[in-house]
């Protein structure tokens, strides 16, 4: 494939969005991806709603590109001089599909629903999302855990994060909900899950989005033009994480005034 950077208000192209709670890291670290650092669990869900299956050859597919996401995040954290390693992961629905009745398709709109991953949990056998945190404390050296769920189809991906404020069985777990493709047929790249990914530790979008303003995203085109949170590439290399986004999720402590102007509204 060649190389391409594409510029993009996420919600009107390519139709990457995320309802991240807070971009402000010293109101986040409260669910299961507090921090991004140290040792993290991934935990995989193949789902699909009947319309479709996904054949082994995708799911590993979207495996490949869930660990070159990963990959460069760590090589991301380097650059901040933060430890940061996915030693552990798990996977439901490879051997079969795991199948819903219905799976939302996100719209971008801010309205999608951000209980899948306990719902999903449950339909894989755990009686409570909790069962799920003790477990992966009780087996493995992780200190966070991502929920990664790998839609059969298209539509708008988002990350669920949680906030003290919302039910901690529904939401404790957080995770993010993506399709195989986007909603214009275009396959998916690693940028657009590492993206999602880092809103679950705090990260906010940086382009014009219903909870950011045209304002915001000019002046972090300016500031910031290879954040991964203003625009994403098939080659993820050509991307960062910016100063502001690495303040957000805790990698560094060095806050500046317009830090709180990015910081989602």
């Amino acid at each position: 494939m060649q190389t391409k950077t594409i510029w993009l208000r996420f919600f009107l192209i390519l139709g990457i969005t995320a309802l991240a709670i807070s971009a402000k890291h010293s109101t986040k670290n409260a669910g299961s991806a507090s921090e991004l650092k140290g040792k993290i669990y991934s935990l995989v869900l193949f789902i699909t709603d009947q319309q479709d299956s996904w054949t082994k050859d995708e799911k590993l597919l979207m495996l490949e590109k869930q660990n070159q996401a990963q990959e460069w995040l760590v090589e991301q954290a380097r650059r901040y001089n933060v430890d940061l390693s996915f030693e552990c992961s798990g996977q439901f629905g490879f051997e079969e599909d795991i199948s819903l009745d219905f799976v939302e398709r996100g719209t971008a709109s801010g309205r999608e629903s951000v209980d899948w991953v306990s719902k999903i949990l449950y339909k894989s056998g755990y009686q409570s999302t909790q069962d799920l945190v003790k477990w992966v404390k009780d087996n493995t050296e992780c200190d966070q855990i991502q929920v990664i769920i790998f839609t059969k189809g298209k539509g708008n991906g988002y990350a669920m994060a949680y906030a003290n404020n919302m039910s901690r069985e529904k939401y404790f777990v957080e995770g993010t909900m993506l399709y195989e493709k986007y909603n214009n047929g275009s396959d998916k790249p690693p940028a657009s899950i590492a993206h999602e990914l880092l809103h679950l530790y705090g990260a906010s979008d940086l382009y014009k989005t219903f909870r950011q303003s045209a304002e915001k995203e000019k002046i972090a085109r300016q500031k910031y033009p290879n954040s991964i949170m203003l625009k994403v590439s098939y080659d993820i290399n050509e991307l960062e994480i910016d100063n502001f986004t690495a303040w957000a999720i805790g990698w560094h402590t060095e806050h500046e005034p317009i830090f709180d102007f990015l910081a989602a509204e």
